[in-house]
């Protein structure tokens, strides 16, 4: 049985107003294209706050399901701090994640509403999720065709830490097939980030996928694509 906690979601939701900063949330605007409310939180300070409750959580004994349901109300808000906030204090729990979170998660994915929400819930919650249960890699496939461009966003960049680890490359190449069409800018870099995570222990595979797939796949998804690519290498898929 947990004990009282401190850090409640109305507790971490003042933290981050406190630590808001007017100017910074200026500036952190030029970082979206589309309408995000921003408190002006700098990274740094929201993962100090999520390190300071998964602490009191860990010495209280919380069960994952309470931790999840804090994490909920503070991504209920809409606030990308709060969001990533979200993230952040359940990444730090996620020995404790079972594939049975997965349709918790993908309600989570409904919401986003920008790049920065959905890099995060990819790389902290849903990564790790795809590692432990494998086969809910199929799931990524309908998301390619999701009226939701973050969705699209998701399916990419979900499977960027392990495509960075050498692993389940035989999906990422699935997935970046299904979306070379796709025109959203967003999704466009999406692609061209997971095939560059792909080439650096593939460089010849990428290379000869994207030389195979140059009239699909936009300038910025190759561009993104051959960062890693060695010169040579490179030099030949920038030009075809």
């Amino acid at each position: 049985m947990s004990g009282k906690i401190e850090h409640t979601a109305s507790y971490l939701k003042r933290q981050l107003r406190e630590a808001a900063d007017p100017e910074f949330r200026r500036s952190q605007t030029r970082f979206f294209r589309e309408p995000v409310r921003v408190l002006g939180v700098r990274t740094a300070e929201v993962r100090r706050i999520s390190t300071a409750a998964a602490k009191q959580y860990t010495a209280a004994r919380l069960e994952f399901d309470q931790i999840l349901d804090i994490a909920d109300q503070l991504w209920t808000t809409g606030a990308v701090e709060e969001r990533i906030l979200a993230v952040l204090m359940l990444g730090k729990f996620g020995s404790q994640l079972e594939p049975s979170h997965w349709q918790h998660l993908d309600g989570w994915v409904d919401s986003l509403t920008n790049w920065a929400e959905t890099d995060a819930l990819c790389s902290e919650l849903l990564a790790p999720l795809l590692k432990k249960r494998t086969s809910q890699v199929k799931q990524l496939a309908s998301w390619t065709r999701s009226r939701n461009r973050w969705r699209r966003r998701a399916a990419a960049v979900a499977l960027v830490p392990l495509a960075r680890q050498g692993e389940l490359h035989e999906a990422a190449f699935a997935i970046c097939d299904r979306l070379a069409d796709d025109r959203d800018d967003m999704v466009e870099k999406a692609i061209g980030w997971l095939l560059k995570e792909i080439s650096r222990t593939q460089p010849k595979r990428v290379a000869a996928y994207l030389l195979e797939n140059v009239r699909r796949l936009s300038r910025t998804t190759i561009r993104y694509a051959c960062e890693k690519l060695p010169v040579n290498l490179r030099a030949e898929v920038m030009s075809a």
